[in-house]
């Protein structure tokens, strides 16, 4: 990957929509040359997919939550899996390291529906303890992750 994906890359990130044109003329290429570059990054798996990002308050989703849990092992990860890939609005699940198994990215449109949703966790089998903590604010939200630039 040279400097001219690492810009391609960048812009794609700040708007998936832009055009070819446009970034041929930021990136001083051909637009079929601009074009078999992303070509080759999706087939190289650099680019995986491309995708919107919504604003979830405009979605009526006003709670974003973390929810810790603790697993007993076996089988019943892949319960805890299962639900958190059925969910819409369990946004992103780890499994990480320290007292903790898991942890969930969770929005919802209140807190009661988190309540509704924490409480489907809880009755996952297998889910010892689990901690939820509500996000205040959103300071930082970075859906890309960028290769570091030479600039």
């Amino acid at each position: 990957m040279d400097k001219t994906d690492k810009k391609i890359l960048k812009i794609l990130s700040e708007n998936a929509n832009t055009s070819t044109t446009e970034i041929s003329n930021s990136v001083n290429l051909s637009i079929p040359a601009v074009n078999k570059r992303i070509l080759r990054m999706q087939k190289d798996g650099i680019i995986d997919f491309f995708t919107i990002v919504t604003n979830p308050k405009m979605l009526g989703k006003t709670i974003t939550a973390f929810v810790f849990i603790v697993m007993q092992y076996g089988d019943s990860i892949k319960s805890l899996l299962e639900y958190a890939n059925s969910d819409p609005d369990v946004l992103e699940c780890y499994s990480i390291t320290g007292e903790y198994d898991y942890i969930l990215k969770i929005c919802a449109k209140d807190i009661e529906s988190l309540e509704e949703k924490i409480l489907r966790i809880k009755n996952n089998k297998g889910v010892m303890k689990s901690h939820t903590m509500v996000s205040l604010m959103e300071h930082k939200f970075s859906p890309a992750i960028l290769p570091d630039t030479d600039e």
